[in-house]
């Protein structure tokens, strides 16, 4: 499963892996504390175990019990070969034997030689020598492990809750990145009833109203389409075989103009609804411009060609780019009195003519219809925004500039 850096899934495992870490360092500074306060309240109760040796006072055994402690029948002997040393100091040893502790008293280290004329010699007490004390207290680190363990169960679990919730999020991200104009529903199941599901559910009920209003919308227009088309050509015909006058040629522009708006509507419906997929393929600029002047009924001495990059490759569906081409050479054509002119670049195309600078209005070439055309050859402006929209669909970028008298219509191929 991908996801990226800003990922809610990412977050959450990073904070719950910091969180886990975080615990886990708790608890061993807790562990640490804790033996180190066991061993320090053992060497206490063995000191004071060690005092009542040669002061007793009373029954020693009995005041031993009430410091938790009690003489062992091991001898110190054995216990000193077998038993894991905890720690030592001058007097005694800790040791640890069948997960038991012991204390092991050490006689009293020798006085330094200079010393040793000037002190008494230490008063026997043999009884005392092979002594070994026994640790009463159990003292059990497992309610800190239970704890521990318990805390980072928890953790994990809950981790795999939330985790087990936001996944539908991200597969509900998924199946819109993925949702094409075909799909009617997301293809994700709705079993919750938390706020995703929830969600999912409405998003589904919108794409359904989507669907058949892109669907009423399409069926209406193909019928428009239809029904206009047949009663236009039968206008044509009919104006030419009138008589010429003004009349007859005023019209053949009507019915012209109805045509030329019919088919113009008939490429914006095409976009619209999707139905025009691309096939991409590479050509050479060269043929895309021979079936360009098909389509306009011209030769190539109608235009100037100035080529930086003569055998120019461009990777476009062949039958939308040229009517993108097509459009712009149109326009060229209408509203200039000169040869436009066609440069080539390895990363753009680019088509000058002479004539009036665009209004801001026919500059927005996202918007379709632009109420400044009104003669019967210009349309409502279409040309342009179906040419935008072609070029948008290859990833191309168009743009527009006049300098000095100059309409220039520029193809980015690298955008």
């Amino acid at each position: 499963m991908s996801m990226n850096n800003h990922s809610i899934i990412r977050i959450v495992t990073f904070f719950f892996f910091f969180i886990f870490i975080i615990i886990n360092i708790l608890f061993w500074i807790a562990r640490q504390h804790f033996l180190e306060e066991q061993m320090s309240d053992r060497i206490h109760r063995f000191e004071l175990a060690q005092r009542l040796i040669h002061h007793p006072s009373g029954n020693f055994e009995e005041e031993l019990k009430q410091l938790f402690i009690t003489t062992s029948k091991l001898s110190s002997t054995f216990i000193k070969n077998s038993a894991k040393e905890l720690a030592e100091f001058p007097f005694g040893k800790i040791v640890e034997y069948k997960q038991r502790v012991y204390f092991i008293k050490l006689p009293p280290p020798p006085p330094p030689p200079f010393m040793a004329s000037f002190l008494p010699p230490p008063p026997p007490n043999h009884h005392f020598d092979d002594l070994v004390f026994e640790d009463l207290k159990e003292e059990s680190l497992w309610l800190l492990w239970v704890t521990f363990i318990s805390i980072d169960l928890l953790v994990l679990l809950f981790f795999g809750y939330i985790v087990k919730k936001l996944l539908p999020l991200h597969n509900l991200k998924n199946a819109i990145v993925n949702f094409s104009d075909q799909d009617a529903f997301l293809n994700l199941p709705i079993s919750g009833k938390d706020e995703i599901s929830q969600i999912t559910k409405e998003f589904n009920i919108v794409l359904d109203k989507i669907a058949s209003m892109r669907q009423a919308r399409s069926l209406f227009l193909r019928n428009i389409l239809h029904e206009l088309k047949t009663p236009i050509m039968k206008g044509l015909l009919t104006t030419e075989c009138l008589e010429s006058s003004e009349h007859q040629e005023r019209l053949k522009q009507i019915f012209e103009r109805m045509n030329y708006l019919l088919g113009e509507f008939s490429k914006m419906e095409r976009f619209n609804s999707g139905e025009w997929q691309l096939n991409l393929m590479e050509y050479r600029f060269v043929d895309l411009l021979d079936h360009t002047c098909d389509l306009l009924l011209c030769d190539k001495d109608s235009f100037i060609i100035q080529a930086e990059e003569k055998s120019l490759i461009v990777n476009v569906d062949f039958e939308l780019f040229t009517i993108a081409l097509k459009n712009l050479l149109d326009n060229a054509f209408k509203y200039s009195h000169d040869k436009p002119i066609i440069t080539l670049n390895t990363d753009s195309i680019k088509i000058c003519s002479t004539g009036y600078m665009l209004s801001d209005e026919n500059r927005v070439f996202t918007k379709p219809f632009n109420r400044t055309y009104e003669n019967s050859n210009g349309g409502l402006g279409l040309g342009l925004y179906i040419t935008d929209a072609i070029l948008k669909k290859h990833n191309y970028k168009l743009y527009y500039s006049h300098v000095l008298g100059v309409n220039c219509f520029e193809i980015i191929l690298n955008a």
